[in-house]
């Protein structure tokens, strides 16, 4: 259960998901926020390892070496996650994450299926440019995707990626700095009730493996402000 203190902060006011990584063992991390959302590691080829951080903190690393058969991610079910049905709402994302190019589109957290319903975050190496791509799905209409990216992702090192979605527009947000943003003028994704949350994968657990490191995904249903994203950075950036 979170704290009186939790809950009365206000960067934690309608935030949704909030997975604090406290755990530091087995295969289940919990949700510090009202809905207690909860994820599941599920380990096809080889094993999650948790990392210790400074301060107490704990991350996770999954699939560490491309090309080596790793098939590693983590997933809340659909009937848990309803906070995160984002459609009409302005909504924000944040997650720290060090990452390694596999030579295809790495999918970092989503509850979506393509072309259908939902939205997905994911990061890919195209030459020598490294894009960061939040992406709405569509059923129908006047387009089946709609997306946002930035760029200037570095391997191999800690970033903070936050986002916000306001209206048909996108922030992305480096390391609490706004960053151009490339947006399409943006469509409320399809109701994805139905689909899990998933990390680290692609939402049919199959294809799209995240390779490298996280902590503490956490999730809005609503726009945080230019100095909330400046203090999500301010608050974490000790701890890696």
């Amino acid at each position: 259960m979170p704290s009186t203190f939790y809950d009365s902060l206000p960067i934690n006011e309608d935030i949704e998901l909030d997975l604090s990584m406290l755990e530091a063992t087995g295969l289940i991390t919990h949700g510090e926020s009202k809905n207690h959302i909860k994820a599941t590691m599920h380990t096809t080829i080889g094993t999650p390892i948790w990392q210790a951080l400074a301060a107490g903190h704990y991350g996770l690393q999954i699939n560490p070496t491309p090309m080596l058969n790793s098939e590693q991610y983590l997933d809340a079910p659909a009937a848990d996650t309803t906070a995160l049905d984002f459609t009409t709402t302005d909504y924000s994302l944040a997650i720290w994450f060090y990452w390694t190019d596999s030579g295809t589109s790495e999918v970092i957290i989503g509850k979506y299926a393509v072309n259908i319903r939902g939205w997905e975050v994911y990061i890919t190496r195209i030459g020598a440019l490294d894009y960061m791509t939040v992406r709405h799905h569509h059923a129908g209409g006047a387009s089946l995707r709609t997306a946002s990216y930035s760029l200037g992702w570095v391997t191999s090192q800690y970033h903070l990626f936050s986002y916000t979605r306001t209206g048909t527009t996108a922030q992305h947000y480096r390391d609490g700095q706004p960053i151009t943003t490339v947006s399409d003028v943006l469509i409320d994704p399809e109701s994805s009730a139905a689909s899990d949350l998933v990390i680290g994968s692609r939402y049919t657990h199959d294809a799209n493996w995240f390779y490298g490191r996280f902590h503490r995904p956490r999730a809005w249903s609503r726009a945080l402000t230019a100095d909330e994203h400046r203090q999500l950075y301010e608050e974490g950036k000790d701890w890696f």
